[in-house]
C-alpha cells in the first residue's frame, strides 16, 4: 500500500488557502507515511523602465537581490512553521524564484513524486482571464496525479465520487482509485455522464440503439461496483442521463455531500483541448469540493 505514494508535493503561497493543503497533506501522510516536499515559488521581481522626463532613480542589481533575499528569508521562516504541522513525517523545504506553475511542474519530474497537492483558489471570470490559475496550468500540464484543495482541508474521505468515462485512463484511475481509498474507508460513488447520442442515418431509418447501449453500460458499471466490493469498498452506481459531461458530474456534486471527486485527465494535445474542451478542467474550476485529477504517469 505505501508503495504507491512515496513522495508528495506541497506547493504552497502563504495565502489563506496553505493551511487546508498542509492539513490535506497530513490526512493523507497518515496512511501512506511519504515523504513531503514544502516548495515556495518566489515570483521573479519585474521593473518597467521610466521615461526619462520622470525623476525616478534606477534600482540597481544589488537592490533587486536585496529585495529577493529578503523574500527567500520570510518565506524561510514561514515554511518551518508548516514543517512544524508536518512534524511526524520527513519533510524538506524548497524555495525557488520562478513562475510558480512552471517550477511546480519542473519540480515534480525532478523529485520524482507520486502525487502533488495544492490549493486552488476562487478566482473570478475576469481574474482568471488576466491572470490564469496556477492549478489549471498544473494540472494541464502535469504527469503526475494532483489533488486540488478547494477552501476548506480534507477532513475524511468518507464519501468519494468517481468520474468515469468507459475510456482506457478512466479504468486505470479505478485501479488507482482502490489503491488509494481503500486505508481512508470510503464509499465510492461511481458516476458515469450518458452523452447525448446522436446517429441521423439510424434516426433516418428508425433504428434506436441508445437502449442497447444504455443496458452495456449498466452492465458494466455493475461488474465495476462488484469488484469494488470484492475490495472492502462499498460502490453505488449513479446514472445520469443526457448531459454534458462537466455539467453531470457537477450536478452529482452538488446534490450531495462529498468529501472529493475523483476525475481522470487524458492529456489531450493543444489543438484537441481546444476544441475539445477538458471535462476535468471544467470539474476543477467549478467544484465546490476537493478534485484528484488523475494522471496516468507510471
Amino acid at each position: 500500500m505505501g508503495d504507491l505514494i512515496k513522495k508528495v508535493l506541497l506547493p504552497v503561497d502563504f495565502s489563506d488557502i496553505t493551511e487546508a493543503v498542509v492539513s490535506t497533506a497530513r490526512l493523507i501522510g497518515e496512511k501512506f507515511r511519504p515523504k513531503f516536499y514544502l516548495l515556495h515559488v518566489i515570483s521573479p521581481l519585474v521593473y518597467v523602465s521610466a521615461p526619462e522626463a520622470m525623476v525616478v532613480d534606477v534600482i540597481d542589481v544589488e537592490v533587486l537581490e536585496e529585495i529577493e533575499e529578503a523574500k527567500r528569508k520570510a518565506a524561510e521562516n514561514l515554511l518551518n512553521n508548516y514543517k512544524e504541522m508536518l512534524k511526524d513525517f520527513e519533510v524538506e523545504t524548497i524555495i525557488e524564484v520562478g513562475s510558480p506553475a512552471d517550477v511546480i511542474v519542473e519540480k515534480e519530474e525532478e523529485l520524482g513524486v507520486d502525487l502533488t497537492v495544492l490549493g486552488g483558489h476562487q478566482k473570478g471570470l475576469v481574474e482568471r482571464i488576466l491572470l490564469g490559475s496556477t492549478s489549471e496550468a498544473v494540472v494541464k500540464h502535469s504527469r503526475r496525479p494532483v489533488l486540488v484543495v478547494k477552501g476548506h482541508p480534507l477532513q475524511k474521505l468518507e464519501r468519494v465520487v468517481l468520474a468515469y468515462d468507459f475510456s482506457e485512463v478512466g479504468d486505470r484511475m479505478l485501479e488507482y482509485a482502490k489503491k488509494f481509498l481503500k486505508p481512508f474507508g470510503s464509499k465510492v460513488f461511481l458516476v458515469h455522464v450518458e452523452e447525448e447520442i446522436e446517429l441521423p442515418l439510424l434516426q433516418k431509418l428508425g433504428i434506436n440503439l441508445l437502449p442497447q447501449i444504455r443496458e452495456k453500460k449498466l452492465q458494466k458499471l455493475s461488474q465495476i461496483r462488484e469488484e469494488f466490493e470484492k475490495e472492502g469498498i462499498p460502490c453505488e452506481v449513479v446514472y445520469v442521463e443526457e448531459r454534458e459531461p462537466a455539467e453531470g458530474i457537477l450536478e452529482v456534486i452538488r446534490k450531495g455531500d462529498y468529501d472529493m471527486v475523483m476525475v481522470a485527465n487524458k492529456g489531450l494535445s493543444g489543438l484537441k483541448r481546444i476544441l475539445m474542451g477538458s471535462v476535468s478542467l471544467e470539474v476543477l474550476r467549478k467544484s465546490p469540493i476537493p478534485v484528484f485529477v488523475y494522471k496516468d504517469y507510471r
